[in-house]
């Protein structure tokens, strides 16, 4: 007996292949039975499960689900790509039996890994991961022992398990560091300590920071020389060191077949490694950029325990009270959904509305106070207001500051540019002829030479390619430039010598022009 339905059903459901990618995660933000449920599965080593299998197993757990709320959630799970219904039925006796087993299903590859991932993550998520430095002196090994190697000779299979050798301590490293640093990022705006994370924070975290980044400084050192020895053979290794089934894969042809390949198998591989210990012009290695972000945080950080220490702990935030607010609400919308309501209303003041009204100008209220608080704007409410209840200003008030010295000092650096705008200009007027022409070998200064620069360029651009003659005004001088076949015009600075070919060069003061 063929099942057809089956076989039509996962065909309406199986959407494309980046929807399914993409909607495995959906069930996260969904009941926490789609949790429970999945959490069945991942521990069945792909076994068919019915809906009853379901049900019965659920009860075991303490979770008591009606059959139809199990067949809802597996069909939803089915439809996000966590699982997906079994194409076999077997050997049946009558129609009820039939239908009692292709309702059998079994979680998908990519749900098994979904899981596993979301659960690691939230079965870590307030854990302090430690960052093992050791791995770097197993890098360094890895490294020091594929540059021993014979590239061109050796055989791709020990090439293959010298290049895993590298790039799998480097991934279990990166992975660590990343988390630590982002748990230090995130513990930098932290405000709801008590006493014992105050102590872990002010008493251990700093000072194994420091330590941590000293070390990895030092270790860092040698695995950078040793990329940069091995860079010029990176495309050898990457064409030599293939094994595996990606190598059969790609030997045999087969484009349409998707085999995730072992790291280290291309050159992109080798450049995020090399980026991590070797910067490049205006870019610095990520452990650097690490190392320089992780410092800020501490010093932050430090900044925050200094003020909290101050202020009293665990004053300044309400962070563990929220928390457990939710956790209020998440138990009561398992036991009893209709005290969610009453809940919300104690925690939040939902309550009947409180017509409230401070006084305001015309400027902050535009519209009349006729006007429906439905319709109306937002009101905008002074922080002074909204944190203390009045609107009185505290504290003295702002001194001017005295900008006196500021103000002379950019005056005097004002006039000593003009002063040397008017030097060079007079230099140049004294430097021309009776009759304001430069002649070949004239002697400038180096400030006369850039003030010519500006007026010559512009002269130039006048004269085009077909006129004769250009000029061009600026700064109370008048430039003139004539085309003279054969004659150049050279001047001579401190700091070169500029020749102008088959131009004539003359100077005159605006108010003589």
């Amino acid at each position: 007996m063929s099942d057809a339905g089956t076989a039509g059903s996962s065909s309406t459901t199986g959407a494309s292949r980046g929807e399914v990618h993409a909607s495995v995660f959906a069930y996260v933000t969904e009941s926490p039975d789609y949790r429970v449920i999945l959490g069945i599965f991942a521990g069945t080593f792909f076994a068919e499960l019915t809906p009853d299998d379901i049900t019965a197993r659920l009860a075991e757990a303490g979770v008591i689900l009606p059959i139809e709320t199990v067949t809802g959630r597996l069909e939803k799970l089915r439809e996000w790509g966590n699982l997906d219904v079994s194409a076999s039925v077997g050997t049946v006796g009558t129609v009820a039996d039939y239908y009692r087993r292709r309702n059998r299903y079994l979680i998908t590859r990519i749900g098994q890994e979904v899981h596993e991932l979301v659960e690691g993550v939230l079965a870590q998520v307030d854990d302090v991961r430690d960052v093992s430095l050791g791995r770097l002196d197993a890098l360094a090994a890895a490294l020091d022992a594929l540059l021993r190697l014979d590239l061109e000779r050796a055989d791709p299979a020990v090439l293959a398990d010298h290049v895993r050798a590298v790039f799998d301590p480097h991934r279990a490293f990166s992975a660590e560091i990343t988390q630590f640093f982002a748990a230090i990022n995130q513990w930098q705006s932290r405000f709801d300590l008590d006493e014992t994370e105050f102590a872990f924070f002010s008493e251990v975290l700093v000072g194994y920071v420091g330590e941590r980044l000293e070390a990895l400084e030092r270790r860092a050192r040698p695995i950078a020389a040793l990329l940069a020895v091995l860079a010029p053979d990176v495309g050898v290794l990457v064409a030599r060191a293939r094994d595996g089934l990606a190598a059969r894969v790609a030997e045999a042809g087969l484009t349409g077949v998707r085999v995730r390949a072992e790291h280290g198998s291309s050159a992109a591989d080798w450049e995020n490694l090399t980026a991590w210990f070797l910067g490049r012009p205006g870019t610095p290695s990520r452990v650097a950029t690490l190392g320089h972000d992780a410092v800020n945080a501490v010093r932050t950080l430090t900044q925050n325990l200094t003020r909290l220490s101050r202020s009293g702990v665990g004053g300044t935030s309400r962070r563990a009270d929220y928390l457990r607010l939710a956790a209020w609400f998440e138990q009561a919308g398992r036991d009893s959904p209709q005290e969610s309501h009453r809940l919300a209303a104690a925690a939040f003041g939902l309550f009947g509305a409180r017509h409230l009204a401070a006084a305001a100008g015309d400027e902050t209220d535009p519209v009349p106070s006729a006007t429906s608080w439905w319709n109306a704007p937002v009101a905008r409410v002074p922080v002074s207001l909204r944190q203390r209840g009045d609107t009185t200003n505290r504290g003295r008030s702002g001194q001017i500051l005295d900008r006196s010295r500021e103000r002379a000092h950019l005056l005097a650096r004002r006039r000593a540019a003009q002063e040397r705008e008017a030097a060079a200009r007079q230099e140049l007027l004294a430097a021309a002829g009776p009759d304001g022409a430069l002649g070949d070998g004239t002697p400038l200064s180096e400030a006369a030479l850039a003030r010519l620069q500006r007026l010559l360029g512009p002269a130039v651009a006048a004269m085009g390619p077909s006129r004769s003659k250009g000029e061009s005004e600026a700064d109370g001088l008048r430039c003139v430039v004539e085309r003279r076949p054969g004659q150049p015009t050279t001047l001579r600075t401190p700091v070169g010598t500029l020749t102008v070919h088959d131009l004539a060069l003359t100077l005159l003061p605006l108010r003589e022009a």
